[in-house]
């Protein structure tokens, strides 16, 4: 009997599970208590519409993993170490020296990978340390950022299956001193093969540290006082890609074929080969990477978009063309770091002085204008002339100055975050603000104007972010074939922020409209959700936000609120783990007195004591598992 009536069931129709046709977001209202301004906080919902026509409602929550000092296991959260793994004691900020250990308050990239059962391990960016205390306990705390290495952490985190909730168990310092340590590390976004794919954002200046010693690394080196020729940090060793797997035994890899640029973030195609790649500063450049082969980021040839300018308005439309810079491997480039190439091998270079001066003498010198790294020197005029046989180097080496010889348009502000939607074959990118080089009139002396936007420059200044067209069959402006078919060729402003409008009752602090997005900069798309999520990183708006835009309604919804002074960072979306869903989502340098000064006094001071300063690494949850129809 039993036999029977379970091939009875057997033979029963299977009801099939409703899939999830739509997810809408509700809004958090903006902060209006010194409660609210000085916390984190999230009042939205989801509101999940099913194939059978139901629709539920999820209340989002935000829940921290861990804070920047916290101890888990043995480590010690964003602890700042040198290349043997012991804490680095004293920075090396000139003539303020500040006191260790350091731990950074600027938790920045996540990677939620290798997701099993009811584990998965999280890899974390620290970015920079924001300040310490002086060694001289009579003078006032030392501002720190690029003034020491920095940090990458991997977490073990477990779920509870049931409720969803994330706990880390288990912390530990990604070793990178097989790649000579990491500097300023950045955005970073996941790779189709399961790897973190991170990057070196503000490459220091090579011209200027040529001569000078490259200290925050020659701390990490245990080499201070000494320039790269005389044995201390190169600075040709930082500003690169770089890949962190969590399950090959692999700690570190930098991608040095990828180009050295000030990387925030890179994002790879589906075609598991085409990268595009943000490159955060003022008077920088878009770059295309496309490797020999899908998986494998250690060859391939960089490219430099032209921005061919067809509508100056409402942040503006052009179509875009592709400069070929070179092909190599990382191999390849590796080699001239380690024998030691500097700028002056690269480049001779002169000054506008010196060409007026005399103009016959310099008369194949090339003016550029573009972003030279970190360092005293900020983006200035200046005349190259490339030396013989050196033009792979200064493709690898000098992604930004090479480019702009050879005709890339170099006059894009703050290129941060990069995303895609596959489905649509679309490429996100945000700029975070508009202004310089890509406003019309602004100019200045920079040789090329291929940007040259309209409109009010409070507007502008607060950013936008653009969606780029995806196709095949295009070639470069050399008329040689891409081997792609996933290359931007047109690109337009798709969400963007304005001025503060006249009578908003609330975010009285804020020069920007507190109801759009204001200077974005993180981005990460859903295809289950249709949605883009854009995180702030913002002086124009007191507490910075993240929004969930849809694409098909073309609407954004605030909800999350950060505290005062605070950075959104390390956006992923996991959009199914046991039937849960989750947006991880970082709190940098909340309260950080870089970011606080520009307020009034009393407004600095209050807040200042009532937000805790320490990072956040975290994530929003409540969602459940959206599958894709």
């Amino acid at each position: 009997m039993k036999k029977l009536l379970f091939l009875l069931l057997l033979s029963l129709p299977v009801c099939a599970q409703p899939s999830v046709t739509s997810v809408e977001f509700t809004p958090t209202m903006a902060p209006v208590s010194a409660e609210e301004r000085s916390s984190f906080y999230t009042r939205s919902s989801a509101i999940v519409t099913y194939s059978n026509g139901e629709k539920k409602v999820f209340p989002l929550a935000y829940q921290p993993l861990y804070r920047s000092g916290d101890k888990i296991g043995s480590r010690y959260a964003g602890l700042i170490v040198d290349k043997t793994g012991q804490p680095i004691m004293r920075s090396a900020a000139g003539a303020e020296v500040a006191q260790g250990p350091f731990y950074s308050y600027s938790p920045d990239a996540n990677s939620l990978l290798g997701i099993k059962n009811g584990s998965a391990s999280l890899v974390t960016h620290f970015e920079y340390s924001t300040e310490a205390p002086n060694v001289d306990a009579s003078k006032p705390p030392v501002q720190l950022y690029g003034q020491l290495p920095a940090a990458i952490y991997q977490a073990k985190v477990v779920q509870n299956k049931k409720t969803g909730s994330l706990k880390v168990v288990d912390l530990k310092n990604v070793d990178a001193s097989a790649s000579e340590g990491i500097w300023v590390p950045c955005g970073a976004s996941q790779t189709p093969w399961g790897t973190h794919l991170g990057g070196e954002e503000y490459e220091p200046n090579a011209k200027e540290f040529e001569t000078s010693p490259f200290e925050a690394m020659n701390l990490y080196a245990g080499t201070p006082g000494k320039t790269a020729r005389a044995g201390g940090s190169n600075p040709y060793a930082y500003g690169y890609k770089f890949e962190v797997s969590v399950t090959s035994g692999q700690a570190l890899v930098k991608h040095y074929s990828m180009g050295r640029l000030s990387n925030e973030l890179g994002d790879v195609m589906p075609d598991q080969r085409t990268v595009y790649m943000g490159d955060d500063g003022r008077d920088t450049v878009m770059f295309m990477y496309v490797a020999d082969k899908a998986g494998q980021l250690t060859s391939g040839s960089l490219y430099a978009a032209i921005w061919m300018q067809l509508s100056a308005a409402n942040g503006g439309r052009a179509e875009l063309r592709w400069v070929a810079l070179g092909h190599a491997s990382d191999e390849e480039i590796h080699q001239l770091v380690l024998g030691g190439i500097r700028f002056s091998d690269i480049f001779d270079v002169a000054s506008t002085t010196d060409v007026k001066a005399s103009p016959e003498k310099y008369r194949d010198f090339k003016a550029v204008y573009v972003f030279p790294g970190t360092g005293k020197e900020s983006g200035h005029l200046e005349y190259l002339n490339l030396k013989p046989g050196m033009d792979k180097a200064a493709a690898f080496l000098e992604s930004r100055r090479y480019a702009a010889l050879l005709g890339a348009t170099s006059e894009f502000t703050k290129m941060e975050g990069v995303t895609h939607n596959a489905r649509d074959k679309r490429l996100y990118i945000a700029a975070s603000y508009i202004e310089k080089g890509m406003v019309d009139k602004l100019n200045e002396d920079r040789p090329r104007d291929d940007i040259n936007l309209e409109g009010e420059p409070k507007d502008l200044a607060c950013g936008a972010v653009y969606e780029a067209s995806l196709n095949g069959g295009v070639r470069d402006l050399d008329g040689v074939a891409i081997n792609s078919e996933w290359v931007a060729t047109g690109m337009q402003a798709m969400v963007t922020g304005g001025k503060k409008p006249f009578g908003q009752q609330y975010g009285e602090l804020d020069k920007c409209d507190t109801d759009r997005i204001a200077n974005p900069d993180n981005l990460k798309y859903s295809e289950s959700m249709r949605t883009l999520f854009i995180s702030e990183d913002s002086g124009n708006h007191l507490n910075n936000f993240v929004w969930a835009y849809n694409v098909d309604r073309k609407q954004a919804m605030r909800i999350f609120s950060a505290p005062a002074g605070g950075e959104n960072t390390g956006l992923q979306v996991v959009e199914d783990w046991n039937g849960h869903a989750y947006l991880m989502s970082n709190i940098q340098h909340p309260a950080a007195s870089e970011d606080m000064k520009q307020y009034p006094d009393a407004i600095r001071n209050d807040l200042g004591n009532q937000v805790d300063k320490r990072g956040v690494v975290g994530y929003i949850g409540g969602l459940p598992g959206i599958k894709l129809k």
